[in-house]
């Protein structure tokens, strides 16, 4: 690792949590010697950036220092990355076209109903429209959420309602094309926590009070979700091209 490389926040700050054993924390790229400091096992590490393959930034008690990946549990690299607003709505809009070379429209409408039916339950999902004529699927979603937090050094997940959305799915002869979109948080009637309305807001009061303390928790949340969605499209497309999922496209290539 190159000593001369600055340890510095890039990215906002996302909370993920260290795993089984301790995680050095070093306040340079020095990495050779002992440690400055550790964080302990199951404790909340808050990643501000990337700082080379293997190893990221993390600020503690106003600090930065670099810790390597393998010491976090839940870490997702993607998380840090905006999530895609459409133009048009101003949205968070995920679109993609998948190539599924050799696969008949009736096939791959076959497989999305399919999918749907495994990833959606009737309490989840609500089918508005299905016509394997034009090879449309739209559905509208709740898929549930959870609130990480941590007592007593140990992680732990609370129910936190659902977050809503509307999939539209549309296949054709060798290839398909997906627009999940209208992403909002519901609490369901959850003890103690108000809804969040819609994923595009910066903050939300999801405990009933502001300033900087609701900030996090709404951050989180959105986090725990946004990398739910990228999830369920990754198993779309496993289900829908028998593949692990390919790198997605332009979605004006349809």
């Amino acid at each position: 690792m190159g000593l001369a490389q600055k340890i510095q926040a890039t990215k906002p700050p996302i909370s993920y949590h260290i795993g089984l054993t301790k995680a050095p924390l070093y306040n340079s790229a020095d990495t050779l010697h002992r440690p400055n400091r550790y964080l302990p096992s199951q404790a909340e590490a808050v990643v501000v950036g990337p700082f080379s393959p293997g190893w990221v930034v993390v600020r503690q008690d106003g600090f930065l220092y670099i810790t390597p990946i393998a010491k976090l549990r839940d870490y997702d690299p993607e998380d840090a990355t905006p999530p895609p607003i459409s133009p048009a709505s101003q949205l968070i809009t995920y679109e993609g076209v998948v190539q599924v070379p050799g696969a008949s429209q009736a096939v791959l409408f076959e497989r999305a109903r399919a999918w749907v039916s495994q990833a959606y339950n009737l309490q989840n999902a609500e089918i508005t429209q299905q016509d394997a004529a034009t090879g449309q699927i739209v559905l509208r979603g709740a898929r549930l959420v959870a609130l990480r937090n941590t007592y007593d050094n140990v992680p732990r997940s609370s129910y936190a309602g659902v977050v809503r959305h509307t999939l539209s799915i549309y296949v054709k002869d060798g290839r398909y094309k997906y627009v999940l979109s209208n992403l909002t948080h519901d609490a369901l009637k959850t003890p103690h926590l108000n809804s969040g309305g819609p994923l595009e807001q910066d903050h939300a009061n999801l405990f009933g009070y502001v300033g900087l303390g609701s900030r996090k928790p709404w951050t989180d949340l959105k986090v725990e979700a946004l990398r739910d969605v990228r999830h369920l499209l990754d198993g779309l497309q496993t289900a829908m091209t028998l593949q692990k999922p390919q790198r997605r496209k332009d979605p004006s290539d349809f």
